[in-house]
């Protein structure tokens, strides 16, 4: 049975199942795979792909270690430049050799590393001296012919050894190979030759007699990796000449071993090591020296097999592998970089102190091919996780059952996240849960900061995608269809209470800020209609929410009602009041004559004022009967002109009229309009000083009319202008104390331009006038009947 969670699954089956348990197909596969890079990275370091790297490792380990005394016993007898001029020309008489033989009595060994393969006048004294001291060692050579060139016939008694150095591809010496079989015989290398006669034992060296019968065939054994302990000079070097001189005594070389080859620029062969980071070539005698050297010390480079370097590689690998897994990414590659130092450090210590060599490159980059692994595996599990995630959420979209919904397909695995394709398809439903995400976010935003009682959303098409089940009750109560958005604003125009023009077009709704509409099924309501648009992925949702405001309308109705009745109660005794004030000014004289003019001013103002007052609320209500009829805009502006010159005289205020182009007859409420600009120009020629002006302009556009009322009076502070439409909202509290108002001027021509469908703007400079606009839109009557024209 299976216990646990996600994160901490436990098997527990009985004993006799355990072994049946399948094994996971996922975990073989990563076996598999990783075996397989493994196996292919320890094949190219078979195949010496790796070669050039690890010699680079190898000599730059030298160059690290630094250079390390040598024994003194081991001395150079240097042919150089001093000794070829004064013994004459290369190649040197071999009764020097002689001499130096009888020079150097006391040595161990006398080792030439000069060649004397052709015959010489001199071989008999030469022979006699090595036959003599018995010391000496020469050297034997194979050319570029193919041919051994070994000691003449008269020097053949003398030890002798192949001089042969191994040099790398990159043509650095690392090896050498002290037993090579050719042509039948077995050629002990120079260095081994050495080291007999100086430890009085043999060398072992393997058998290698060929029984090919291609005499171009060279057979190698007894490899040796040579441990340098320095570059040029680094053993102790004397002059040929201070010797055949007499500058160093016998005794001087006893218990030593000497190796004469030349070092004179020019005729030296150079051989390239390991410290020649410059470039600077050692003598061949001195490498041959460096290998007695390392013969005597028994301080040769061992180098650990390859099969032992890869399984240090495997098993040290396995358990960075089981770590990277169980690292992040970040910390993974610190892993990394901590082993691959870790790894070389060890590698050096182990070569500089005992002289063993861990060729580091293959498993250094099994590392890394590990951690690459790794890396690769958990991205195959997270793209799968991530695929599985895209699946469990698709069901979930709004549109996850739509028929017409296409979601973008997605390749499991790596190829999904890796490949140019796979990307695309992955952006694309990323794309798709985005939209949704941001869809639902808009949609949750705008419901949870609405007074929600419905909601409708509807696509681009004009679909239902959700709605609430209020919304549904309601219109099925009212008979009102949700199917269609077009059908649903149609259906929902009859029952708007707004004045204006509400017939079913979306983009006027759009337009208004919210619409008020009356519902009697099930029980009598009122809602408040709020239209908006959601953009997703460039493409327009429409938002219908309805908020219940019953309670709030039926408020506002009460007290309509209340302030309407009170008002029709004020106005009988204010027109009694004006009346008898009439006929009180005309039969009165002086003193009370000027008290009963008082009281017919301000029964007039609040006779209007409640006039005004009665106009606002019936529009508001709804009862105010709009009468559009055709109106000749510039007969109308300049009729109220007429009305109002008497009151611009009176305050010495010239008013007149600027018609720019003759506006085509437009549908207007005749009343409500001249109301309205008679209310516009009273206001401009109250609030603008003496002697300034009043101008009535109108213009015309393509689609609408504009009627604007421009004076040069006080103006209004910015911070007023968003209030001055407010019932009983007065401004410019500084202005002189003769300028009176209700504040109900400017609330009258808002709602009357409103309820008409049009607008009314406002542009003010304190202290240097202001611009009031009317603007009346065209219908689509009007626009026919100005083409006509």
């Amino acid at each position: 049975m299976f216990s646990g969670n996600r994160k901490s699954l436990r098997l527990r089956l009985p004993p006799d199942l355990i072994l049946t348990a399948p094994f996971p197909m996922a975990l073989f596969k990563k076996i598999i795979i990783t075996a397989f890079c493994l196996l292919i990275l320890f094949g190219f370091e078979y195949l010496g792909f790796l070669v050039g790297m690890n010699n680079y490792f190898y000599d730059l380990a030298f160059r690290l270690r630094g250079p390390e005394k040598p024994l003194d016993r081991i001395i150079i007898a240097a042919i150089d430049e001093k000794t070829l001029a004064a013994l004459g020309p290369w190649p040197l008489k071999r009764t020097f050799y002689a001499s130096i033989l009888e020079k150097m009595k006391e040595a161990d060994v006398v080792a030439f590393d000069v060649v004397m393969a052709e015959a010489s006048p001199d071989d008999p004294l030469l022979a006699k001296a090595i036959r003599k001291y018995g010391n000496a060692v020469l050297p034997i050579t194979i050319n570029e012919g193919m041919s051994i060139e070994d000691p003449t016939r008269m020097l053949s008694a003398a030890p002798a050894g192949h001089v042969h150095i191994e040099r790398g591809i990159d043509g650095i010496a690392r090896e050498i190979y002290h037993t090579l079989s050719f042509q039948g015989r077995n050629l002990p290398s120079f260095s081994s030759r050495i080291y007999e006669l100086a430890e009085r034992r043999t060398f072992p060296q393997s058998a290698l007699i060929s029984t090919q019968h291609d005499e171009k065939t060279i057979l190698q054994q007894n490899l040796m990796r040579i441990n340098y302990h320095g570059g040029p000079g680094t053993i102790t070097r004397i002059s040929f000449l201070d010797v055949i001189q007499g500058a160093y005594p016998s005794v001087y070389f006893k218990g030593k071993i000497v190796l004469v080859g030349i070092t004179a620029m020019g005729l030296v062969d150079s051989v390239t090591t390991p410290f020649a980071e410059k470039r600077l070539g050692t003598s061949g005698v001195e490498v041959q020296a460096n290998i007695v050297n390392n013969l005597l010390l028994d301080e040769a480079i061992t180098v650990i097999p390859l099969e032992v370097r890869w399984l240090i590689g495997i098993v040290i690998g396995l358990l960075l592998y089981l770590f990277f897994f169980r690292m992040t990414e970040g910390m993974g590659l610190l892993l990394l970089i901590a082993a691959v130092i870790l790894y070389s450090l060890s590698t050096f210590f182990a070569f500089t102190l005992r002289h063993v060599w861990n060729p580091p490159a293959a498993t250094l980059i099994s590392f890394l091919v590990l951690l690459v692994l790794a890396y690769i595996f958990k991205l195959q599990a997270a793209a799968i996780s991530l695929g599985d995630t895209y699946d469990a959420i698709r069901p979930h979209l709004r549109n996850g059952g739509n028929v017409d919904y296409k979601p973008a397909q997605v390749k499991a695995g790596l190829s999904g996240v890796l490949t140019p394709k796979g990307i695309e398809r992955q952006a694309l439903v990323l794309n798709d849960i985005t939209n949704q995400l941001i869809f639902e976010k808009e949609l949750s935003d705008r419901i949870l900061l609405s007074d929600i009682f419905g909601v409708a959303v509807f696509d681009p098409d004009g679909r239902l995608i959700i709605a609430n089940r209020d919304v549904h009750n309601l219109c099925t109560a009212n008979a009102i269809s949700l199917d269609n958005r077009n059908i649903f604003v149609a259906e929902l125009a009859p029952h708007v209470l707004e004045k204006g023009d509400y017939r079913p077009a979306l983009e006027r709704w759009l337009q208004t800020p919210s619409i008020t509409v009356f519902l009697n099924k099930p029980e009598t309501c009122y809602l408040k209609v709020d239209i908006s648009l959601l953009s997703v992925a460039e493409k327009n949702y429409t938002l219908f929410i309805l908020s219940d405001i019953t309670k709030i309308k039926e408020v506002e109705i009460l007290k309509g009602q209340i302030v309407s009745i009170v008002s029709h109660e004020l106005k009988t005794p204010m027109t009694n009041i004006q009346g008898f004030s009439e006929l009180l000014v005309g039969s009165l004289e002086g003193e009370l004559n000027r008290y009963a003019g008082i009281i017919q001013e301000e029964s007039v103002r609040l006779t209007k004022f409640i006039n005004t007052f009665l106009d606002i609320n019936r529009i508001e209500e709804g009862r105010q009967v709009i009468r559009k009829v055709p109106v000749q805009v510039s007969a109308l502006i300049q009729q109220v002109e007429v009305k109002m010159q008497p009151s611009a005289k009176d305050k010495g205020i010239m008013l007149s009229t600027e018609i720019l182009v003759e506006p085509a007859p437009i549908l207007l409420d005749r009343a409500l309009t001249e109301q309205a600009l008679l209310n516009l120009i009273e206001n401009a020629i109250k609030y603008s000083p003496h002697d300034s002006r009043v101008i009535l302009q109108a213009t015309e556009r393509p689609d609408f009319v504009k009627i604007d009322v421009i004076d040069n009076g006080y103006g209004i502070r910015e911070n007023d202008q968003r209030r001055i439409f407010d019932k009983f909202y007065r401004a410019n509290a500084e202005l002189p104390e003769d300028v009176k108002g209700s504040g109900l001027g400017l609330a009258f021509v808002k709602e009357a331009v409103e309820a008409q469908g049009g607008q009314v703007a406002v542009k003010s400079t304190f202290g240097k006038g202001s611009t009031f606009s009317l603007i009346f839109p065209k219908t689509a009557t009007d626009r026919n009947k100005n083409r006509q024209r």
